[in-house]
């Protein structure tokens, strides 16, 4: 028997809308997210938002009326908060996860990735997938010899770490990097410059500025400075001449005399024609192009799939023949524990959220 309600419909979902809301406004307990920055990379953001204010033309959309200039250090995502702003020339600003990804040179398979957070730099990523990649081939009595990776891995820590490990990194040093000094000689022996005028520049000390990286301070005596007939050219706007030199000095420039044998520009082909024909296989035909899932976790079962689907079948078509039905059930029989593993996970995470 149906029962007619005392009230209209309309009246009644109006009472269920104001008692679910009065319900809530009990239950919120009031919680603030903040971003925190340290003041001088605040300051940075300002003068770069302010830098591109000021150009003509302005990036992409910079035009249009609702267009905003955000940045890491002052917004976050509360539905993502993984999720990280980033941008590249000529692509709009939006909220990304940056895919780190290596690849084996002798047969192209993929052998190690992993999501990252997207406003990181490549190169704070090298030393965790060096390690994992080396050990995950010792474990199969493999080495690891020679590594081979773009100019945004060059960083002097990660230099004199693939040298520790005994593994020859093939990495272009920074367009802004100059292995010697116009005019000012080095002495390794004594551990000094010397200017137009020989005279001595002595390593004076270490200084770390404020993103934490440590410089050794070189400078002339003042009172030489002073009465040198080519200080308004030399030294115009201080006391004396100072040089500031990276700690990994000796570690860029080998790096850099690689990049510059006939070796090194090999090698830079070898990585172009390895890296970036797979990176654009997993963007253009295994999903990666869009991930619709949230957080660093998800994104990286999203990311590991894609490389596996990858690897199935370029391990399908070893040696250029077709695959057969006997190594794909091998390769199946492998992967299903850890396939049953996830999506029984996936299962229960699901379950759970509805809950």
């Amino acid at each position: 028997m149906l029962k007619t309600p005392s009230t209209s419909i309309d009246g009644h979902l109006k009472k269920v809308a104001e008692e679910n809301q009065e319900a809530k406004k009990e239950n919120d307990s009031p919680s603030e997210a903040f971003v925190t920055a340290p003041e001088h990379h605040l300051k940075r953001v300002e003068k770069h938002h302010q830098n591109l204010s000021d150009q003509t033309g302005g990036s992409l959309g910079s035009s249009h009326e609702k267009a905003q200039l955000l940045s890491n250090k002052t917004h976050y995502n509360p539905h993502d908060p993984d999720a990280r702003i980033s941008v590249k020339p000529g692509k709009a600003r939006k909220l990304n996860y940056h895919c780190s990804m290596a690849v084996d040179t002798a047969e192209g398979v993929i052998s190690h990735i992993q999501a990252d957070f997207a406003d990181g730099r490549d190169s704070q990523y090298l030393p965790n997938i060096s390690l994992q990649v080396q050990n995950r081939l010792k474990k199969n009595e493999l080495a690891m010899t020679d590594l081979l990776a773009d100019a945004g891995y060059s960083n002097g820590s990660n230099y004199s770490f693939l040298e520790q490990r005994n593994i020859t990194g093939w990495i272009p040093v920074f367009g802004k990097y100059k292995p010697e000094i116009e005019g000012f000689p080095y002495n390794k022996e004594k551990d000094e410059y010397s200017c137009p005028m020989n005279r001595p520049l002595p390593f004076k000390g270490f200084h770390t500025n404020l993103d934490g990286t440590v410089l050794k301070n070189y400078w002339a005596a003042s009172k030489e400075c002073t009465v040198c007939r080519m200080k308004s050219t030399c030294a115009p706007n201080t006391r004396c001449k100072k040089i500031t030199r990276t700690v990994y000095d000796a570690q860029y420039l080998r790096a850099y005399q690689r990049q510059q044998s006939k070796r090194g520009r090999h090698m830079r082909k070898l990585r172009q024609s390895t890296v970036e024909p797979v990176f654009g296989s997993l963007t253009q035909y295994y999903g990666l192009r869009k991930i619709g899932v949230l957080g660093k976790s998800d994104a990286h079962k999203v990311m590991l799939m894609a490389a596996i689907a990858f690897n199935l079948k370029k391990y399908l078509k070893t040696g250029g023949r077709k695959p057969f039905k006997a190594v794909f059930e091998a390769i199946i029989d492998d992967l299903q524990p850890n396939w049953f593993t996830y999506f029984t996970h996936k299962l229960i995470h699901t379950d759970f959220t509805k809950g």
